[in-house]
């Protein structure tokens, strides 16, 4: 993790310093293009997609970037997600929690793909932080060769009527968003001035809530508030989004 001064960023972006100190190497600058091939397993024993009251969602995959198939940098990765929901009271709360894995076991990941986050079920998103992964937290704050994450989410649906004859309840959710790098991607340190580095890394948390509006159990508008429990991870966040985070 690298400690950038206010006195520098002032005048300057954080990218724009990335560079001029060859922590992003030169051929990497401008990003690039990346081939993955995926092979894995997903068990799914949900009782409800859109907000399930008990059951397991998990997978594990591998994914590779070999060279045979055009990439510049090879490397491979393991992938694991791992959702479980229970129920508290029937019908009106459940508790659902979710632990995401993602780390490097061979070659070298370009900096432009470590802020992608994989799974088999969605288009790669972004790194650690934002309305995705910890909420609260600045988006694609903390990232790195491998990352752990997890979410824990409390929800009661306290209020149901019939609206013109469709179903409509309303929920509340509380909850709060860990994570951490726990491989860190490695660079060239030559130029950077050892007052910028701090070796330590430590877990990264968050905590909220939300209301929910759902019509029909499947249409899902999401509203929810996260704070940051470090300054140094953002303030806060506010986010309207489809669907439970999971």
């Amino acid at each position: 993790m690298i400690t950038i001064p206010f006195r520098v960023i002032d005048r300057t972006s954080l990218y724009s310093l990335y560079k001029k100190l060859g922590i992003i190497q030169t051929d990497q600058q401008n990003g690039g293009t990346t081939q993955l091939l995926k092979l894995g397993l997903v068990y799914d024993t949900r009782d409800n997609e859109p907000n399930p009251m008990k059951g397991i969602w998990s997978e594990i995959f591998f994914q590779a970037a070999p060279a045979f198939i055009g990439n510049k940098y090879s490397f491979t990765q393991l992938c694991i997600n791992h959702r479980q929901y229970f129920t508290v009271i029937d019908k009106l709360m459940n508790f659902a929690y979710r632990l995401s894995y993602q780390g490097k076991l061979s070659g070298d990941i370009p900096f432009y793909m470590l802020p992608l986050l994989f799974s088999s079920n969605k288009p790669a998103r972004d790194g650690l932080g934002g309305a995705k992964t910890l909420r609260g937290v600045l988006r694609n704050r903390v990232v790195g060769d491998g990352m752990f994450y997890s979410n824990f989410e409390l929800r009661w649906k306290f209020f149901r009527t019939v609206i013109w004859g469709q179903n409509v309840y309303l929920a509340l959710t509380g909850f709060t968003d860990v994570g951490r790098v726990v491989q860190k991607f490695k660079f060239n340190m030559d130029n950077v001035p050892k007052d910028f580095i701090n070796q330590d890394e430590s877990f990264h948390l968050s905590y909220g809530s939300g209301l929910q509006v759902v019509l029909n159990a499947n249409f899902i508008l999401n509203f929810s508030y996260a704070l940051a429990n470090n300054i140094q991870d953002g303030s806060s966040g506010f986010y309207i989004n489809l669907n439970y985070l999971f």
